[in-house]
């Protein structure tokens, strides 16, 4: 604040407090006016600060005293208490707002440091997710993802070697920052893995021991991942909420579990042997988290909703059939759903 602008304030609760007192002696009291001189004294103790504001409640309690005087009361025992009990319910209120005025600076401060770690986990978690064509060979790729909170622990990547697409889903287990930062972590860790092997058990035997060391106790992720090679999709599940494969050709759909379904970071070591499925023109690999299998339009038998949905809509486009399941798992169309979503499809064209 300029000084001009502290010196009006410091005339202006000055000469408040003096028209109180004048108005206290010409209206004898009736109505007590003394709530009125409480006004200059808390204007002045958040404009100016507590020290001022303490001299201004010393000034209002002389003017309050002196008008009692002026009207003729005299100074007894009684004139004294009260002006003495009037003083410190002044420095009562000047205590009180400057305490207000502190915890509102310490929750501005708070509010200000938890938005600036919000941004920069915002952008820590957004480089997760990084664009991927929606074409890759003879593939075809569809995405869908919402948030419950600001951020997320769902999780999703592909990534192209060569010929081969790899994919991967994950949910990790909680929500918000923690969760989001975890997947930030797994995003870091599978990325590496995938420069030094492509073979998936290799991939989730290293991504799990070092997610082992970061989690906490009470914390796990689940994860499928995958590489579609050729005609052929190959996979681990470890206690992920099984993707759905469609087939053409035999107008079936298959889950894809794995026969050991532990999740990543339960124990220290996890060797999971990928399973391997056909995968050829026309087929369809959808995969979800539980956002989508926990919803309410899906929570009773999920997995036979989405194979009907499947079956129904096998000549769309990945990316329409993602729409139709997201619209339904979040029917109100909320941009933070009840929990986190994530829908991946992908199809051999035909």
């Amino acid at each position: 604040m300029s000084r001009i602008g502290r010196l009006l304030i410091i005339i202006s609760t000055l000469a408040f407090t003096i028209v109180v007192g004048y108005i206290d002696v010409v209206t004898g009291l009736i109505p007590d006016l003394t709530v009125l001189y409480l006004v200059p004294i808390i204007a002045g103790t958040i404009f100016i600060g507590l020290s001022y504001g303490l001299i201004v409640a010393m000034i209002a309690a002389i003017a309050e005293f002196t008008s009692n005087v002026q009207l003729g009361i005299g100074i007894d025992i009684s004139l004294i208490t009260d002006a003495i009990l009037h003083l410190l319910i002044f420095l009562l209120g000047v205590i009180l707002t400057d305490r207000l005025l502190t915890q509102l600076r310490v929750i501005t401060e708070f509010e200000q440091k938890r938005s600036y770690d919000i941004d920069l986990a915002k952008e820590i978690h957004g480089s997760v997710f990084t664009p991927f064509p929606a074409e890759y060979g003879d593939l075809t790729i569809g995405t869908k993802l919402a948030f419950a909170r600001e951020l997320g622990g769902d999780y999703y990547h592909f990534s192209g070697l060569n010929d081969r697409l790899f994919f991967c889903i994950a949910d990790i287990s909680g929500k918000g920052i923690a969760a989001a930062l975890f997947s930030a972590l797994l995003h870091q860790n599978i990325i590496d893995a995938l420069k030094h092997s492509d073979d998936l058990a290799d991939i989730v035997a290293v991504v799990n021991s070092r997610m082992h060391a970061a989690l906490p106790d009470n914390m796990f992720i689940t994860l499928f991942c995958s590489l579609i090679r050729g005609e052929a999709i190959s996979f681990i599940n470890a206690g992920h909420e099984p993707p759905l494969l469609y087939s053409r050709q035999q107008n079936s759909v298959k889950l894809l579990e794995s026969r050991t379904t532990l999740p990543i970071g339960i124990q220290p070591d996890l060797r999971i042997e990928p399973e391997i499925e056909a995968f050829n023109s026309g087929d369809i690999l959808l995969a979800v988290t539980d956002g989508v299998t926990e919803s309410a339009t899906f929570l009773d038998s999920p997995f036979k909703k989405l194979e009907t949905l499947l079956r129904e809509n096998s000549d769309a486009s990945p990316q329409y059939i993602a729409d139709i399941i997201y619209n339904r798992a979040n029917p109100d169309g909320l941009e933070q759903p009840s929990d986190d979503i994530i829908i991946a499809c992908i199809k051999r064209q035909v």
